[in-house]
């Protein structure tokens, strides 16, 4: 039987999104570890990661990495086993989603923010050799147009490691419902992505809130099914509340409108320093 583990963590526990990541675990039979990535050697924040990552893939013979601020919507699906099994069919050893186009126009090839990465010696190479080569030198060979956002991070060495080593043949790219959404892609069902990624959300924990208002009587803050909190003897739920949540988005939605308001200028004056 193959062993499949759900991993997620950091520095420090932010979210709640491990309320939600264990209770898929446990409907799907995963294994499930929320880690702390503390490790020599931390250059960014996202090294806690891959540090993580890096312990834990000799354990297992896939492991799914799943960010703080994403959240599975479908508990009904099975994704994560039928992915493995056509990479496993398909002879691949990494699974990862398409950066999906964002409202403010950025995009990415791919997302490093949930995906599924066998225990194979091109799995350790690949983690080994993507978080040594510094991200100055990967700055200099990317190309914004073909490659979308440099994000600074694990998910810039990653696409440059698989496009310089050719083995971006052995990666299955899926589609970003399938593996790693985001909130405008939910039209009307829970069931219109798999995992919803809460990217730069300014306030994670006002985002997952504004998020379960959309479903006020399927899921609440955790973006779980209410009977699954049931069934899992969940005592604590949706601890943003309605005072709370009002006092957040207010601050929210007028520091947003003050950023909108400002942006032409900014945009204008950065125009202005690159012809001097």
């Amino acid at each position: 039987m193959t062993r499949i583990c759900l991993v997620s963590g950091g520095d420090e526990i932010r979210q709640r999104s491990y309320i939600n990541h264990a209770i898929y675990a446990r409907e799907h039979g995963l294994d499930y570890r929320l880690e702390c990535g503390i490790d020599p050697q931390i250059v960014t924040k996202y090294d806690y990661k891959m540090s993580i990552v890096r312990r834990l893939i000799h354990q297992y013979d896939w492991l799914v990495w799943i960010d703080d601020d994403a959240y599975f919507t479908d508990f009904e699906s099975d994704t994560l086993h039928e992915l493995v099994e056509e990479a496993e069919r398909d002879d691949q050893f990494l699974v990862i989603a398409e950066g999906p186009l964002e409202p403010n126009g950025f995009w990415s090839k791919i997302n490093t923010g949930v995906f599924l990465i066998k225990n194979c010696p091109e799995s350790v190479t690949m983690l080994e050799s993507m978080s040594g080569e510094p991200l100055e030198s990967i700055r200099d060979w990317w190309d914004d147009e073909a490659y979308g956002l440099f994000t600074n991070g694990d998910q810039d060495q990653m696409w440059w490691y698989l496009c310089t080593t050719g083995l971006l043949e052995r990666t299955k790219i899926v589609g970003h419902r399938r593996l790693n959404s985001r909130g405008h892609y939910y039209e009307n069902s829970l069931d219109d992505a798999f995992v919803m990624h809460f990217c730069g959300y300014p306030d994670k924990a006002w985002g997952a809130a504004r998020f379960a208002r959309r479903f006020p009587d399927q899921i609440g803050q955790e973006l779980v099914p209410k009977h699954l909190l049931d069934k899992y003897s969940v005592a604590v739920r949706d601890p943003l509340g309605p005072t709370q949540y009002s006092i957040r988005d207010t601050k929210i939605r007028s520091i947003g409108a003050v950023k909108k308001r400002l942006r032409p200028l900014v945009h204008a004056w950065r125009e202005r320093k690159s012809t001097k």
